[in-house]
C-alpha cells in the first residue's frame, strides 16, 4: 500500500505545477520572438513592395519622354513638330510630369510645354545656371539620361528635372527634359497605408515626399524600414527611403491571444498541481478506508453497515476524481494543440482552427482574423471580372436553398420574396455574385439568435442593363449608431473584447463592399440595435445577347479565308506580332510601316480589313483613316493603339475607325472583336 506524507504529496504537486508552468513560459517565449521575427519580415517585405512601386513609378514617367526621344530620333527630327501635341499627350498620361521642355545642343530651351505656365523658363540659357549645366553636357555627351535633385524652378515651385539627349544621325540635338512632381502618383499607390509613415530624401539631404507623418512617439512599438530608391537605373544619384509602420493592430491582436494562452496556461498549471494534490491524497484515503472496511467486515452486524456506508463514499470520490480528471484533460489536450499552431510556420492560416480549440478548451476566449487570403488579389488590384451568362434569379434560388437546412435548424423563419418571371440572363461574374449573396445571408444567421431571415429580390431592364436588387433583412442583434459608419472597414468587428460572442475576423463585410464595387454595384445598410439589420445590394449587370454562355473552345478562331487584311503600323515588331495572329485565321496578310504606304498599296489593291496604328510620324491613323474611306468608304478599319484614354477612343471613331484594339493585343481579344463583325464559323465546325 502506497503511503505518503503531505509533504511528499506537497512537492510532488508543486513540481508538476511548475513543469508545466515553465513549459507554458517557454512556448510563450519561442512564439513571441516568432511573432517579432514575422512583424520584422512584414515590415521589409512592405517596404520593398513600395520602394519597387516607386521606382515603377517614376521609370514609367522618365520611359514616356525617352519614347518622345526615340520619334524625334526615328524621324531624323521631323517629329518636333508634334512636340507640343505629344507633350501634351504625356503630360496626360502622366500627371506626375509638369511640363515637357526642348533644350537644344547650345543649352538652351527653345520649347516648352505648356508656354503660359512656364514663360520664365522660355529661352533661358541653362549656362548661366550652375548647378544645372555640367550635368546637363556630362551626361549628355554620353547620351545618358539625367535627373537633377530636388530643385527650385526658374518660373516658380520645386521639381526634378530629367533629361533625355537626342541624337540624330550622331550628333548631338540637344535634350528632352521635363520637370516632375511625383506626390501625387506616391500618395495614390500609399493611399490604403494608413498605418504607414513614408519619407524621400534627394541625394543632398532634401525632403521631397512625406506619407502620413505619423508622430512615431504615439507608437512606441512602431518598425522601421531604410532602403534607397534608385530613380534611373545605373545613376549615381539616389533617394533615402524610411518607412515606419506604427500600430499593427493584427500582430498586437495576435499578442494579446499568447499571453491570454499563457495566462490559461499557467492557470491550469496551478490547477493540475492542485489536482494530482488531491488526488493523492484522496487515494491514500481510500485505501485506508478500504482496508479499515475490510478489518470492520470481520466485525459485528452494526459495524458492516459503516463498512457498506464508507464503500459508498469511497465510490463517490473515485467517480468525482475521474470526472475531474476528463475535464482537466479537454483544455490540457486543447493547449498541447495550441502548441503545434503556434510552432506552425503558417500561424495565420490556422487561426480559425486555433481560435475554435482556444474557444472549446479555455472558456470562449477572443476570436480573431479567419479570412486574410480574399485585397492583395484586391489590394492588387488587380482582380479580373469573369465574362460568363447566368441568371440571377436562379442563382439567388440556389444559395437559398442551401442555407434553408442551417436556417432551419437554428429555428429560424425564412421568407423569400421574388416576382414572378423574373429570368433575364446577363454577362457578368457569377462566382463573384454568388459569394457578395453567401456573405450577406451566413452574416444574417450568424448574428440572429431567434426571429426571421428575410431575402428580397427585384430585376428590371434600364439601357440594356439589368440592375438587380437584393436585400438580406434579419431580425438578429442589430448595429450600434455608432458603429454603422465602420462595418465595411477591414478587420472593424461590432463586438470587441473580452464579452465578444461571435466567431469572425471582421473581413466579411469588407470583402462583401469590395466585390460589389467591383461588379459596378453599390450596398447600403440600415440597422437598429436588438431589432435586426437590413443590406440592400444594387447590381447593374450587362444582359446577355445568348440564354446560353459562349463556347471559346469550339469556336476560338474567326475564318477569314478570303479576307485581305493589311496591317499600317511604323513598329515592326507590332507588325509581327499581328500577322501572327491574324495568319491563324487563314487571311492574306500584308503589312506596311507607314500611313503614306498603306494609300499606296490601297490603290493597287482592295483589303476588307485594315489594321490602323495611331501614332505614326509622316502621317497619324487619324488622318490616314479619314483619306482611306475617302478612297473605300466600305473599309473596316480598326484602330491600334497604346493609348487607352476615353479621348483616344472617342478620336478614333469620329475619324471611322470600327473599333480599337489596346497594345499589348491579346489574342483572344482580337478573334472576339473579329468573331463579331465576322459571322462566319471556323473551319470544320
Amino acid at each position: 500500500m502506497l503511503r505518503l506524507n503531505p509533504k511528499r504529496t506537497y512537492l510532488i504537486a508543486i513540481s508538476a505545477s511548475t513543469i508545466l508552468a515553465v513549459i507554458c513560459v517557454f512556448i510563450y517565449l519561442e512564439t513571441n520572438k516568432q511573432l517579432e521575427q514575422e512583424l520584422e519580415d512584414q515590415i521589409r517585405t512592405l517596404g520593398t513592395i513600395v520602394v519597387t512601386d516607386f521606382e515603377r513609378t517614376v521609370r514609367n514617367n522618365i520611359t514616356s519622354l525617352e519614347n518622345l526621344t526615340a520619334r524625334i530620333e526615328e524621324s531624323d527630327g521631323e517629329f518636333m513638330i508634334y512636340f507640343e501635341r505629344d507633350a501634351a499627350r504625356i503630360m496626360r498620361q502622366h500627371p506626375a510630369i509638369k511640363f515637357i521642355e526642348w533644350i537644344d545642343s547650345d543649352g538652351i530651351i527653345r520649347k516648352i510645354h505648356p508656354l503660359k505656365e512656364n514663360q520664365a523658363a522660355y529661352l533661358l540659357d541653362i549656362k548661366s545656371i550652375e548647378y544645372r549645366y555640367s550635368d546637363w553636357i556630362k551626361n549628355s555627351k554620353r547620351d545618358q539620361s539625367n535627373m537633377t535633385s530636388w530643385v527650385d524652378l526658374t518660373q516658380k515651385g520645386s521639381a526634378f528635372l530629367v533629361d533625355v539627349p537626342i541624337y540624330i544621325k550622331g550628333e548631338f540635338y540637344g535634350t528632352v527634359s521635363a520637370g516632375m512632381d511625383f506626390e501625387k502618383q506616391f500618395n495614390d499607390l500609399n493611399k490604403n497605408l494608413e498605418n504607414l509613415d513614408i519619407q524621400l530624401v534627394d541625394e543632398n539631404g532634401t525632403e521631397f515626399y512625406r506619407f502620413n507623418n505619423l508622430n512615431s512617439k504615439e507608437f512606441p512599438d512602431s518598425k522601421q524600414f531604410s532602403s534607397v530608391v534608385k530613380p534611373i537605373p545605373n545613376a549615381s544619384n539616389v533617394w533615402n527611403f524610411q518607412l515606419e509602420l506604427a500600430g499593427n493592430t493584427l500582430y498586437k491582436g495576435r499578442d494579446i491571444i499568447q499571453k491570454t494562452v499563457l495566462s490559461y496556461g499557467l492557470l491550469i498549471s496551478l490547477i493540475v498541481g492542485f489536482l494530482i494534490m488531491y488526488f493523492l491524497r484522496s487515494r491514500e484515503r481510500t485505501d485506508q478506508q478500504i482496508s479499515i472496511n475490510k478489518t470492520l467486515t470481520q466485525l459485528n452486524q452494526d459495524l458492516e453497515k459503516q463498512k457498506l456506508a464508507a464503500q459508498e463514499a469511497s465510490m463517490h470520490k473515485s467517480d468525482f476524481i475521474s470526472n475531474m480528471s476528463h475535464e482537466i484533460r479537454t483544455p490540457l489536450n486543447a493547449i498541447l494543440g495550441f502548441v503545434e499552431i503556434l510552432h506552425a510556420k503558417e500561424l495565420l492560416r490556422n487561426e480559425r482552427l486555433y481560435l475554435k480549440l482556444m474557444k472549446n478548451s479555455a472558456q470562449n476566449l477572443l476570436s480573431l482574423v479567419n479570412d486574410i487570403l480574399d485585397i492583395n488579389k484586391i489590394e492588387a488590384g488587380k482582380t479580373v471580372v469573369a465574362k460568363e451568362i447566368f441568371k440571377p434569379s436562379q442563382n439567388l434560388h440556389k444559395i437559398v436553398a442551401t442555407y434553408k437546412s442551417q436556417i432551419l435548424e437554428n429555428k429560424l423563419n425564412l421568407e423569400f420574396h421574388i416576382p414572378e418571371k423574373k429570368c433575364y440572363s446577363v454577362l457578368s461574374d457569377s462566382t463573384k455574385f454568388n459569394q457578395i449573396i453567401t456573405n450577406l445571408l451566413s452574416n444574417a444567421i450568424k448574428f440572429t439568435p431567434r426571429g426571421t431571415i428575410e431575402v428580397f429580390y427585384n430585376e428590371y431592364i434600364e439601357s440594356n442593363t439589368l440592375i438587380v436588387e437584393i436585400t438580406v433583412s434579419d431580425t438578429g442583434v442589430g448595429i450600434p449608431k455608432d458603429k454603422l459608419s465602420s462595418i465595411f472597414k477591414r478587420f472593424v468587428q461590432v463586438e470587441n473584447g473580452t464579452r465578444k460572442r461571435h466567431e469572425g475576423g471582421g473581413l466579411g463585410l469588407a470583402i462583401t463592399q469590395e466585390l460589389v464595387q467591383l461588379l459596378g454595384g453599390t450596398i447600403e445598410v440600415k440597422s437598429e440595435e436588438h431589432k435586426g439589420s437590413s443590406f440592400t445590394i444594387t447590381l447593374p449587370l450587362p444582359m446577355a445577347t445568348t440564354t446560353t454562355p459562349k463556347n471559346s473552345i469550339d469556336n476560338p478562331v474567326p475564318n477569314l479565308l478570303r479576307q485581305n487584311c493589311l496591317i499600317i503600323d511604323d513598329n515592326r515588331i507590332n507588325r509581327m506580332i499581328l500577322f501572327n495572329f491574324l495568319q491563324k485565321t487563314g487571311a492574306k496578310v500584308d503589312t506596311v510601316g507607314s500611313g503614306r504606304e498603306g494609300l499606296a498599296k490601297l490603290a493597287l489593291t482592295r483589303y476588307d480589313i485594315i489594321f490602323m496604328d495611331v501614332h505614326m510620324p509622316d502621317m497619324d491613323g487619324f488622318e490616314t483613316t479619314q483619306k482611306i474611306l475617302e478612297m473605300n468608304p466600305s473599309a473596316i478599319i480598326l484602330g491600334v493603339s497604346a493609348d487607352v484614354t476615353l479621348e483616344a477612343i472617342q478620336k478614333a471613331k469620329a475619324s471611322g475607325m470600327k473599333d480599337y484594339l489596346t497594345k499589348p493585343i491579346h489574342k483572344e481579344t482580337l478573334y472576339d472583336m473579329l468573331n463579331e463583325l465576322f459571322s462566319y464559323k471556323t473551319e470544320g465546325a
